[in-house]
């Protein structure tokens, strides 16, 4: 009989337990959007990051029809942006684009979307996707959206991207080049100059270009390529070599 009182103190403290788990289920999970939104954002600004996304997350699913919803999505893509989750930002803002096409701030979620790929840019990757997309991404937004508060920032970042997906094709031309493998190495240096805004290094891949004629004894194109190339860039560091090539290969003749 002596056990009755311990097992009643037992069930007890079990049944406040369910109690109070239930009770805070319901403050952790509003029931509108609005207090949702409110409680979402109050977690976000408290760093209560997994909890903030747990109730906007629900606000989007549950009230898909509410004028909350899009503040609410809005708001989660930032969050993953903010932590530099940059491939669930990118889901997150593209999906705000396909819902809300007219939206007042559409032109922020293709500015971030693009971002989202920007900052994944890795020019010691030989996939340069993350590169090529940012790309377009600022120019969707340069071209939909001339007035928008971004276009200066994305016409930048922009030329970042060219700038680096040029350098990638330069630097598989020179891996072609230092391996012998001249024909890709022409490949990918006449690619460079032809499908590229012009860069600070052009002169590089230009010699080099010649160069790769050169070796492979394609000796007439490499006389006119380094006569173009010194005409093209005279001030170049490697235009004391092309003048040296030409000499030789006037000798030749």
């Amino acid at each position: 009989m002596r056990f009755r009182p311990l097992i009643t103190i037992i069930i007890i403290t079990s049944l406040s337990t369910i109690f109070s788990c239930s009770f805070l289920e319901k403050e952790i999970l509003p029931d509108s959007p609005k207090e949702l939104l409110k409680e979402g954002i109050k977690a976000l600004q408290l760093d209560q990051t997994l909890r903030g996304r747990e109730l906007l997350s629900q606000l989007i699913e549950d009230f898909p029809d509410s004028k909350a919803r899009t503040h609410a999505l809005l708001l989660l893509a930032r969050s993953y942006y903010s932590y530099e989750e940059y491939e669930e930002a990118k889901v997150k803002f593209q999906k705000f684009i396909q819902l809300y096409p007219r939206h007042k701030n559409i032109d922020r979620a293709y500015f971030f979307k693009a971002m989202s790929d920007f900052k994944r840019v890795d020019l010691a990757k030989r996939d340069q996707t993350s590169t090529k997309e940012a790309r377009k991404g600022f120019q969707d937004l340069i071209d939909q959206f001339p007035k928008s508060q971004y276009v200066e920032q994305a016409k930048q970042k922009k030329d970042v991207c060219d700038f680096q997906l040029a350098k990638h094709v330069l630097e598989v031309g020179k891996f072609y080049f230092r391996t012998g493998a001249y024909l890709s190495a022409i490949s990918r240096f006449k690619s460079l100059m032809t499908d590229h805004p012009k860069q600070k290094f052009f002169d590089e891949a230009a010699f080099l270009l010649a160069e790769s004629h050169y070796h492979e004894q394609s000796l007439k194109k490499a006389f006119l390529l380094y006569k173009n190339f010194l005409s093209d860039y005279p001030r170049s560091p490697f235009s004391l070599e092309a003048k040296k090539r030409l000499i030789a290969l006037r000798k030749k003749n």
